[in-house]
């Protein structure tokens, strides 16, 4: 893990020092798309560069003051990250009081991306309990990419599973697509004798749970590689 962090955060730096940590008036669309998507990642590997320029922003937002839409959601991201308890009910009030739906979800992007395992914790009850159901798979496939959450996941999906499933059947879908192929790892046999059993009583979601254990397999024989 170190050594691919090391590549990579090498790697991201260099392309965010060529097309600049800040949005230009000039920046292509897709330029403008790589950034976001690069900062939050950069930063999640380890790059001082990166996480120092997105708290220096996200210092703005507590301040109620403007940050560039374009990096608006890796901003956050890196904020959560960075963040504890205060800065979780930060994004709680935001959400309450934001009009805007995009903004809403791109908050729920950043509350996946939280390090502190109490602070975690709070989020996942806060998506069972407190977001619209229509929202509530967002957060939870953030996590499931998140390192700080993932050990915790799979238990947390088991012993959660009654409230789950009674998210819309896309959702859940999205859900199980989302958490088993990175949150099984290491629990491979668990994972397959649970949906084994599962499968008997909820047959009309055998297609995502057979891709789910396939992606799954995938990863394991990359990790044992």
């Amino acid at each position: 893990r170190q050594k691919v962090a090391s590549v990579g955060r090498a790697f991201f730096e260099r392309v965010l020092e060529n097309i600049g940590y800040e949005p230009g008036p000039q920046d292509r669309h897709t330029t403008s798309i790589l950034r976001d998507q690069l900062l939050w990642h950069a930063a999640l590997y380890g790059s001082v560069k990166a996480e120092e320029f997105c708290m220096s922003q996200f210092s703005l937002l507590l301040k109620e003051q403007k940050v560039h839409p374009n990096i608006q959601k890796s901003v956050m991201q890196v904020g959560a990250a960075c963040g504890g308890r205060d800065t979780f009910e930060w994004f709680v009030g935001k959400i309450k009081s934001s009009e805007s739906e995009h903004e809403r979800m791109n908050m729920l992007i950043a509350m996946g991306c939280f390090k502190d395992g109490k602070v975690l914790e709070r989020v996942k009850r806060y998506v069972l309990d407190e977001v619209p159901d229509r929202n509530k798979a967002i957060p939870i496939g953030i996590m499931s990419e998140n390192p700080a959450a993932i050990p915790s996941l799979w238990d947390w999906f088991q012993a959660n599973l009654q409230a789950i499933e009674r998210f819309h059947p896309v959702l859940y879908e999205r859900v199980i697509a989302a958490l088993v192929p990175i949150c099984g790892l290491g629990r491979e046999e668990e994972v397959r004798s649970f949906f084994q059993e599962y499968m008997r009583k909820q047959e009309k979601l055998k297609d995502v749970v057979k891709l789910s254990l396939e992606k799954l397999e995938i990863h394991s024989r990359m990790r044992r590689a």
